[in-house]
């Protein structure tokens, strides 16, 4: 490096510092002050005057009818004495972790009833002694009725959380000196708790109304086994104010400890958890404790993977002597600006006061001290025995509750006020809008411009309301200001959406988006500090010139080579990169040092990999890794055309181990009679469809594409949709027998009848049936706009994690298809694929084979996907594309055989020199066709000369015709006809 670029490079650095230095000093952050005290609305309150069967809704009814809370004693049900049961269940005699004569519930749709009595009218709590089975990572979810009918809708979808701890303590370091994530422990333990909603959206666990006499409860499983021991309705338990408690407290006595005795508990070590990814975490810098210096150090817990409503932490401590003491939380809330996360504050499994029922901690960019306290920053006082304790938080979205229901009632209004446009107009689209045509939709449909009033006046309430909850101008909330003033608009005029039929689906979208961000509460915890009253421990939070010195010392830390530590660098080691985050790549490497490394005598360095184009700049640098993982099938073919590649055909096995994976999923990597990679992971479209809507309807899922069609007419009458993803036309080609090129790979198959019918099918969704050619399909699926659609993956993530509410209310099955003169239906689909793939450069490629055997085995592929969910929850589902592993991953029966039907039908668009035209090329014709009106044929035959001249070109560039248009030889196409059944036994 020339003494130039050396002086640059600290002239540059030197500027850097001072701007950071400079927002340090000055740029603190936004103060904001949430409010604090009793909740602003109770779980009773209703004061939208919503109508519907939601819980608060259902609560305040009864309220107002007179229920009030019972008295007097629990109403037992013992497990045992059940009155009726599904086929199969009976009493368990034996012990079960010290408890007899139990139920065992272990398969969907078990249920158990209960005949009880009830001495005196009123507001019940229920109480329920369970203990999940092991075996499954989600929690136990089930359902509750009461004579027959569901009380509320949320009694659908109940939950009985599991109880995880870290397996290892303290934990172990790697090589370098990082901490290594410990082990996740299932702790199966009896537990008693009180029915509450799953996603903690009340303050309070549920209240029952029961009229005097007779009744029958009857408990159905959901989801996962558990064993229950006994129910009991019991008097509501009363969470009194902190004013309240502190008066019942007693007189303080000089106490025999100094008054300046505090201790400190480390977040990050949690006695219990709900879930196994409520995880301890690396804050990266030297703010937390014991400081990062570099390393990678698990110092704090929470972060963005504690978030979600229900989930809880546990920690134990101990007090000296019987008297009162303070809270104090090292927090950070940096995650979502201008908005607090809540926690329910527990101590030995109570509520202390109403105040802790929802406390808030506020945004800010650095540590914060928080003393747990009143409105008016008095800190809260606890009054504790001597001896152990515990401490649990448990992530609420209580606050929020009156707003989301707001939404929810205002999302459902306009997808009615949407459907009742459409069928007045006729219009769907902006595509198929009349310019000259003139509208009084006041008239046509009567009171519409008062209902926009409303919704305009509700989501107005529910701005102010933020407003006074957070403590600021609710700044995040500019979409719902934004959508006010559209529906100020369509107050004033009405007329514009048949102009702007996009307008109300859009508003709808911006609503169910600000639900959301709303529903996550992220919160990082560094330490707990309990202390006498009055204590000062504001030297334990890092002040301005720590700040400033972890800031420079974090920078200065660039400049060092382990700061790029991607992994590990023993020279007798295989390399394998690893084109996916940190958290797989540390699982990968303690898979490999404990099973692979043992078992083969072959060393392997797992190293991160940010981009796939670095297997590309390596070829020029001479540093190429043995194994390269995590690859799309795009890349994998490059790197192979450009001869970068091992043919894994050179190995003598390579034919049994291919046989693990649809040979659909292998098309992809082949290339020029050559197979180049093993498929790793692969995505699926399949149907999502709401269960309760079709029900409504009275249509049942389609199985081919003419079902489809005729129950369009009916879905679209009553104002919903369906959705299939615009660029998503290869189900259409594949289940008319197209080839997407010829035989010998050189030129587009696309020229050919049952192509042009294939695009026609394909585009007339849109241009003749009027699908939305855009739409976030999970948000309007969720609010049940469109209740039947074909999308992948991430939106089964998304609904299991995301809609709670709609649990018990969709389901998947395969994608429509054509039906066959053997009356089979073909459902041909493709998805994305990440394969793995051997350098030719490497020169140990027989130990990279069997790094690739072993990575992509039965055993490896289910033990890495349950682990990574285990440490980082449903988010991280790991869809392998070895299908004995996919089933031995914790999917839901039914799921599970929707997605294996589906995945018969599995086949990807080989790969082949210019081909990434043929995918380029139908995007644009379908814009053609769908949005221009050019005729099909037309679109389409311009398309296959554009393919047909690239595909030219490259196989010219590649040496496959020359300059004249000599062939040599040709490509193979491999050709997959027949629905794969798996591997066989």
């Amino acid at each position: 490096m020339s003494f130039l670029i050396q002086k640059r490079m600290v002239v540059i650095g030197f500027v850097l510092v001072l701007i950071i230095l400079a927002a340090t000093f000055y740029w603190p952050g936004q103060k904001v002050h949430p409010v604090r005290g009793e909740p602003l609305f109770n779980d009773a309150d209703n004061p939208w005057n919503l109508q519907g069967n939601d819980y608060s809704q259902v609560l305040s009814g009864w309220m107002k009818q007179g229920a009030q809370d019972a008295q007097g004693q629990d109403v037992l049900m013992p497990a045992a004495e059940y009155s009726n049961a599904a086929e199969g269940i009976s009493t368990i005699k034996e012990a079960k972790e010290g408890k007899t004569d139990v139920v065992l519930l272990k398969r969907e749709n078990d249920w158990v009833e209960y005949a009880f009595t009830i001495p005196e009218a009123g507001l019940y709590q229920l109480r329920a002694q369970t203990m999940p089975l092991p075996g499954s990572l989600e929690p136990v979810r089930f359902r509750l009725k009461v004579d027959g009918q569901f009380p509320f809708d949320e009694a659908k979808y109940l939950a009985i959380s599991r109880n995880w701890k870290d397996g290892i303590s303290p934990v172990k370091q790697d090589e370098r000196g990082n901490d290594i994530r410990p082990p996740q422990l299932e702790d199966q333990q009896w537990t008693e708790q009180l029915v509450a909603d799953a996603n903690a959206e009340y303050y309070e666990p549920f209240r029952w109304y029961l009229s005097a006499g007779q009744h029958v409860l009857r408990l159905e499983a959901s989801q996962g086994a558990f064993y229950l021991s006994h129910l009991a309705f019991a008097a509501p338990e009363k969470v009194a104010s902190y004013k309240e408690i502190k008066a019942s407290y007693a007189a303080e006595s000089k106490g025999s400890i100094d008054a300046n005795w505090y201790d400190t508990i480390e977040a990050e070590q949690m006695t219990l958890k709900s879930d196994s990814s409520v995880q301890m975490q690396a804050s990266y810098d030297d703010l937390a404790n014991p400081p990062s210096n570099g390393k990678i150090v698990l110092n704090v817990m929470g972060g963005d993977h504690w978030k979600q409503g229900g989930k809880w932490a546990e920690w134990s401590f101990e007090v000296p002597e019987d008297g009162r003491y303070e809270l104090q939380m090292k927090v950070k809330q940096s995650y979502s600006k201008e908005m607090s996360s809540f926690r329910q504050i527990k101590i030995d499994g109570k509520v202390p006061f109403r105040e802790l029922l929802a406390y808030p901690f506020a945004y800010s960019r650095e540590w914060q001290l928080e003393a747990l306290s009143d409105g008016k920053g008095k800190p809260f006082e606890f009054y504790l025995a001597k001896g152990k304790h515990t401490l649990s938080m448990i992530v609420t979205q209580a606050p929020l509750r009156p707003v989301t229901e707001a939404m929810k009632e205002a999302i459902a209004e306009l997808q009615d006020i949407n459907g009742t446009v459409r069928l007045v107009t006729g219009i769907r689209d902006a595509g198929v809008v009349d310019k000259n045509r003139d509208w009084n939709l006041e008239a046509s449909i009567p009171g519409i411009t008062n209902r926009f009033e409303r919704l305009a006046s509700l989501l107005e309430e529910q701005v102010s309301y933020l407003q006074t909850l957070y403590g600021n101008d609710a700044n995040g909330a500019s979409g719902i200001r934004n959508s006010i003033d559209q529906l100020r608009q369509l107050t004033e005029k009405p007329e514009i959406l048949a102009s702007r039929p996009e307008m109300l689906p859009s508003i709808q979208e911006t609503l169910g988006m600000y639900m959301n961000q709303a529903a996550s509460q992220p919160l990082a915890l560094d330490q707990i500090f309990v202390s006498k009253p009055g204590v000062d421990l504001a030297h334990l939070l890092p002040g301005r010139w720590k700040i400033m010195q972890n800031t420079i010392t974090t920078f200065a830390r660039t400049f060092s080579p382990n700061y790029n530590y991607k992994g590990q660098r023993n020279p007798e080691a295989i390399t394998v990169w690893v084109n996916r985050g940190r958290d797989y790549v540390t699982l990968m490497q303690q898979l490999a040092d404990e099973l692979f490394t043992p078992e083969t005598g072959i060393s392997v360095n797992v190293n991160l990999m940010p981009s796939q184009q670095q297997l590309f700049l390596s070829q020029s640098s001479g540093r190429q890794p043995d194994v390269a993982l995590g690859l799309d099938a795009a890349t994998s073919v490059d790197l192979a055309m450009r001869n970068a590649l091992v043919d894994l055909r050179q190995f003598a096995d390579y034919g049994n181990i291919a046989k693990r994976f649809h040979p659909g999923s292998l098309l992809p990597f082949h290339y020029n009679h050559g197979d180049y990679a093993l498929p790793e992971t692969q995505s699926f479209n399949v149907m999502f469809y709401r269960t309760d809507i079709l029900r409504q309807l009275g249509i049942k899922p389609p199985e081919t594409w003419d079902e489809l069609y005729d129950s369009l007419q009916t879905i679209q009458q009553q104002g919903y949709d369906f959705f299939m993803p615009s660029g998503n036309g290869l189900p259409f080609f594949y289940q008319n027998g197209v080839s997407f090129y010829t035989a010998d790979g050189l030129k587009s198959g696309l020229d050919t009848p049952e192509s042009f019918q294939s695009f026609r099918q394909w585009t007339d969704l849109y241009t003749v049936y009027g699908i939305p050619k855009e739409a976030n399909f999970y948000m309007h699926f969720r609010n049940g706009s469109i209740p039947i659609g074909i999308s992948d993956f991430n939106t089964y993530l998304q609904l299991t994690m995301a809609a709670p509410e709609i649990s018990d209310s969709w389901e998947m099955a395969p994608i429509p298809g054509m039906k066959k003169e053997s009356g089979e239906v073909e459902r041909w689909a493709g998805g994305s694929i990440q394969a793995g793939i051997i350098m030719k450069s490497s020169k140990r490629s027989e130990d990279a084979w069997q790094f690739l055997k072993w990575w992509t085995s039965t055993e490896v592929q289910a033990r890495f996907g349950n682990d990574i969910e285990l440490y980082n929850g449903l988010e991280f589902r790991w869809n392998t594309a070895n299908q004995e592993a996919f089933k031995r991953l914790p999917w839901p029966a039914k799921q599970l055989s929707a997605i294996l039907e589906q995945w018969k039908w599995f086949k990807e668009i080989p790969n082949v020199p210019g081909g990434y035209f043929t995918a380029r090329e139908l995007s644009f014709a379908w814009n053609r066709t769908v949005l221009g009106g050019v005729n099909y044929r037309e679109s389409l035959e311009q398309s296959i000369r554009e393919i047909n001249r690239e595909l030219l070109h490259k196989q010219q560039e590649f040496g496959l015709v020359d300059k004249d248009g000599t062939t040599h030889g040709g490509l193979d196409i491999p050709v997959v006809d027949r629905a794969w059944e798996g591997v066989e036994p």
